[in-house]
């Protein structure tokens, strides 16, 4: 059948139409995903870890206030909070001697949130806009990295920012008041410069990706996993002379991270000590279970419990389109793409889930640590979406469509149901607190006791931000609980421990506490006296 050159003409016209339909639809939906990362910042609970971001760019070191504060003091939810913000003698140095005590974190984004804490102010919502700042500055760089991956084909670079600014993970990390969101940045820049050195061979390239790596380290110690990668690429698909430009920018990188080496050097006993955690066992059914989330949370993440079904269908179906995705890019695509792609998604899991199989760990159990390898599963979708999409059989590009807008539709639904929830699973140990505060503060004259603990400082705190302000916390100095309980108010024991437990005597003991599904009945303990029976 010919064509009339006006039939080809209105042809072109739809295809332009379709073409501008799919670009406004696309910057609608980022715009969207733009707006919920700064929407009600300060409403999720501030947990743990966050509260410990606070306290460190304050300049607080840890153990010296829970040394300070847990000394069977009582002090109010308002006295607590505190501690969030800078002191009246804050300085730069206090605040570095704070980061030196955990160099565990690099402390690149906590010398910016000391400086934009001191522009705008030290609360919630400001650490976490700086956060959200790093995960819109993300979106470009995706865009840029589809580009040198699909110079052929912009349109798959669209397709993986979109991808990207959908994604309930990268969502999650973008409103955290952690380096995350910042080392997401340095993943996308180290991967984009390596790409462009090793297609542009020139020293220029090679100095900028090792800057850029430099930079990555910054944002994470675990960037050595991404070296790793790196380098496995490197070695498989290029010639000597490239490996040793690949071994002069790392050693570029490490000259950058040399001032932080030398503080890990220095701190190296408290580094094993406060990354102990990672060598508790866990059940590897369980460990295993969290590795198909990861990766399911990056498409569709709606906060469900470990036994519902979705915890075994959802991450099934997005780890067999992740194959199925890379498959196609394999077979359509030069070899090194394909091994670009591949390497940067395995390498880092293999080498964690590895690490806690010989040490009996549980590193394997955080999202966080798989970002390198979660950042590259858009850019694998994206090609064999955009294959299916401009098909040349109806059928298979109306299916491709549907496959397309509905992982959207269900990226921007989890976006929407994270924003207006007020915990989230990555709240960890802190996420029963706003209910655990909703519940103490209906309770006339409560009074809550916290023990020691090396997560106690941080979960008080994160407690007191849903408190009353005059609400009293009476913060116990050992695990005991020390004669003379006051009766004129409710004794409540926050998420006690079996020895706190053990160490109530008469004429105190444990009474249920109300039941309220979104709690455990250990995360609160109510004690009540018992008086004894008249002769």
């Amino acid at each position: 059948m010919q064509y009339s050159p006006k039939a080809l003409g209105l042809e072109e016209q739809g295809l332009t139409h379709h073409r501008l339909l799919a670009k406004l639809m696309a910057l609608g939906i980022i715009a969207i995903a733009l707006g919920l990362r700064f929407a009600d910042l300060d409403h999720k609970v501030y947990w743990h870890d966050e509260v410990f971001t606070s306290l460190r760019v304050a300049g607080y070191i840890g153990p010296e206030v829970t040394a300070q504060l847990f000394t069977d003091q009582t002090l109010t939810a308002r006295e607590l909070l505190q501690y969030q913000h800078f002191p009246a003698d804050a300085s730069l140095a206090k605040t570095w001697m704070a980061l030196v005590d955990h160099p565990e974190h690099p402390p690149l984004y906590y010398l910016l949130a000391y400086a934009w804490g001191h522009i705008w102010t030290a609360s919630v919502g400001a650490y976490r806009a700086l956060a959200a700042l790093f995960g819109v500055l993300a979106l470009p760089l995706m865009y840029g990295l589809g580009r040198s991956l699909f110079p052929q084909a912009p349109a798959i670079a669209g397709l993986a920012t979109v991808l990207l600014a959908v994604s309930p993970v990268h969502f999650i990390y973008s409103q955290e008041a952690r380096e995350y969101s910042l080392w997401v940045v340095g993943i996308l820049l180290a991967n984009l410069t390596l790409w462009r050195a090793l297609r542009n061979p020139h020293w220029r390239g090679w100095f900028s990706y090792g800057v850029a790596l430099g930079f990555t380290f910054y944002g994470s110690l675990m960037t050595g996993l991404l070296v790793l990668s790196h380098l496995i690429f490197v070695v498989l698909t290029q010639k000597p002379r490239q490996w040793l430009a690949f071994a002069l920018a790392n050693g570029l990188a490490l000259g950058c991270l040399a001032p932080w080496l030398w503080v890990i050097g220095r701190q190296w006993q408290r580094l094993h000590s406060v990354t102990a955690w990672i060598h508790e066992s866990r059940p590897w059914g369980f460990l295993a279970q969290l590795w198909g989330l990861h990766y399911s949370a990056v498409v569709v993440d709606f906060n469900l419990p470990l036994d519902h079904g979705f915890t075994v269908v959802g991450p099934t179906v997005v780890l067999g389109l992740v194959v199925l995705a890379l498959g196609s890019v394999w077979r359509s695509y030069d070899r090194e793409l394909g091994l670009f792609l591949g390497c940067l998604w395995i390498v880092s899991p293999l080498v964690i889930i590895g690490a806690d199989w010989i040490n009996r760990g549980q590193m394997s159990s955080t999202t966080r640590y798989f970002l390198p390898s979660l950042v590259t599963v858009p850019l694998i979708l994206a090609p064999w979406f955009y294959a299916q999409i401009t098909a040349a059989k109806p059928l298979q590009r109306l299916g491709g469509h549907l496959l397309v807008l509905g992982l959207l539709g269900v990226g921007l639904m989890s976006l929407g149901v994270n924003s207006r929830a007020l915990t989230w699973w990555n709240k960890s140990f802190s996420y029963p607190n706003p209910y655990i505060a909703e519940y103490l503060n209906r309770i006339p004259q409560p009074l809550v006791v916290v023990e020691p603990g090396s997560n106690a400082l941080g979960d008080a705190i994160s407690l007191s931000y849903h408190l009353h302000p005059e609400t009293p916390l009476w913060l116990l100095a050992e695990d005991r609980l020390p004669p003379g309980l006051p009766t004129t108010k409710t004794i409540f024991l926050l998420k006690p421990t079996a020895s706190l437990i053990g160490s109530i005597e008469p004429p105190w003991q444990v009474e249920p506490v109300q039941a309220d599904p979104r709690f455990a009945a250990t995360d609160l303990v109510k004690l009540v006296p018992v008086h004894a029976p008249r002769p």
